[in-house]
This record gives C-alpha cells, structure tokens and sequence, in this order.
C-alpha cells in the first residue's frame, strides 16, 4: 500500500545567512542552494528516504524553469514527479528560506491566489493506506481528506485547521502557532494531536490517553521541514502498524535527525532515525 502526500509543492532557494535579517538590514548569504520544498514534498522526500514509495500531489505546477528545477530536485530525491500536474497557465510558486548557524529560519513564500489543486484519482485512492495532507491546499485539502475518510484511509494534517479536522483523524501541530488548550479542546473531539515544541517534549492525545516524547538532543543545522518530517514519520508508522508510543517517538527522532542535518544533506534514513530513536 502507499502514501498519499497531498499539498504544497514548490522549489526553495535556500540561503546560509550570518543572521536573520531586522527591518532595514542587508545580509549577505554566504552559500545558496535550489532544494525540493513544500510540507507535502518534504513527507514524500522523507517517506522516499525509508524505502517507501510515496504519491505525491497537489499543486499544479507552471510548464517554467521553476517547475523544471523542482522536478530535477525530486528525482535525485527519489521521488516520482509523475504523478504532479504541470500546467502552462500556471506559474510554479517558489520559497525563499534563510537560514542562520543556530539553524533558525525564516521563510518568505509566493501566494496561492489563482492557484489549481489536482483531484486524486479512484486508482490512486484503491492503492492509498494513509493520506498525509497539508492545509495550505485550503479547501482541496479538505476535499481531499473528505474523500480519504469515506474510504477508509487514515488522515494525517500538517498544520490542519481545527475546522476541516475530524474524529479519527491525527494532526500535527506546532506549539509556535497552537496552544495546549488548542490541543486539548481537539482531543475531546476524538482527534489524534501530536504537538511538537521544538528541542522540549512533544506532548500527545491519542484516543483517550496523553504522553510526551522528549526529542533526541540534537546540534541544528536547519530546521526547515523537521515539522514536516514529524508528520511523515507519523504516517510511517500508522504504515508500520506500531503503538503510540514508539510510533511518536520514532517520529519525533525523524525531525530531529532532519535538523541536525539540513535537507541540503539529504533526508535520514531509516537507520539514522532508528539510531535516534532507541532502536524504534
């Protein structure tokens, strides 16, 4: 069975700066790169990095030297760009991220308005196990989800809006942008959070019960995507059919090996993640 990674999808021109830029600064960069980006491409390069065989849809992309440039970065990654939608009316949208020695990082993204989304197809979903979708793809994702539930397929958001999210359904979220109470009022309702919190304990609700997994001590190099990578590693083990608890904290290793490492050295693999992990 597959993956289904559904969401943004677009290259980012990564640049190594000394620091974040205030108003009015000018900072150089001192090394600059075109990676894969978007939260549903950096599931599927990770997914990919563990020997899985990932779909990955979502937004359509321009006939451009954008979407030629993503399409490169998803090979070496080993991730099938075929099943994307590439469109000459569409301009393929881009990410700028600058990222400072702590690993810090700050994202500057191009719009979504006039943007087209792919439907999923009745054979894809005949060979889908777990969806992993992101909510940038605003009612698409919803739609999308929609569709996974009446057929039985597991849900996984990245970032969902508390709205589009249902009984049974798992979420991930970031304790920067939702609070505890967030997480609790949607755990009442039958939903799997998973709130990370960066280096301190991930706390998680899972049906009925609550525990945190404290994330392996890691040096950061990037923290882009280690969110995104928590979310794969959710579906991965949702796949795997582990226990809460393991399934978590192999999770969380997963984004805490990303970010000692930077996506610029490639995804951790299965072995690194484990190693992380205790042996999960």
């Amino acid at each position: 069975m597959s993956i289904l990674c559904y969401g943004a999808v677009n290259p980012d021109l990564v640049h190594r700066v000394d620091r974040l830029p205030e108003p009015g600064d000018d900072v150089q960069s001192r090394s600059s790169s075109w990676l894969y980006g978007g939260k549903a491409t950096n599931v599927a390069a990770a997914l990919a990095a563990w020997d899985e065989e990932p779909v990955l849809m979502g937004l359509v992309l321009g006939e451009d030297h954008l979407g030629d440039l993503l399409v490169a970065a998803l090979r070496r990654a080993r991730v099938d760009p075929s099943w994307l939608a590439r469109d000459t009316n569409q301009t393929t949208r881009h990410c700028v991220v600058l990222v400072d020695p702590r690993g810090e990082r700050t994202i500057v993204s191009t719009g979504y308005e006039g943007a087209r989304w792919q439907q999923v197809s009745s054979d894809i979903w005949e060979r889908t196990e777990v969806l992993v979708v992101d909510d940038l793809a605003g009612s698409a994702a919803a739609g999308v989800a929609s569709e996974a539930r009446r057929r039985g397929v597991s849900v996984v958001w990245l970032d969902g809006d508390a709205r589009k999210v249902t009984s049974g359904d798992l979420v991930v979220w970031s304790r920067h942008e939702h609070g505890t109470g967030e997480a609790v009022d949607l755990a009442g309702r039958g939903v799997r959070v998973v709130l990370t919190a960066g280096p301190d304990p991930t706390s998680v609700w899972w049906d009925g019960a609550s525990f945190t997994v404290a994330p392996p001590p890691v040096r950061a190099v990037d923290a882009t995507g280690s969110g995104d990578v928590v979310a794969a590693g959710c579906a991965y083990g949702l796949v795997q059919g582990w226990e809460p608890v393991r399934l978590v904290r192999w999770a969380v290793a997963a984004g805490a090996a990303l970010c000692a490492r930077g996506r610029a050295a490639g995804m951790p693999t299965v072995d690194e993640v484990a190693a992380l992990a205790g042996g999960g």
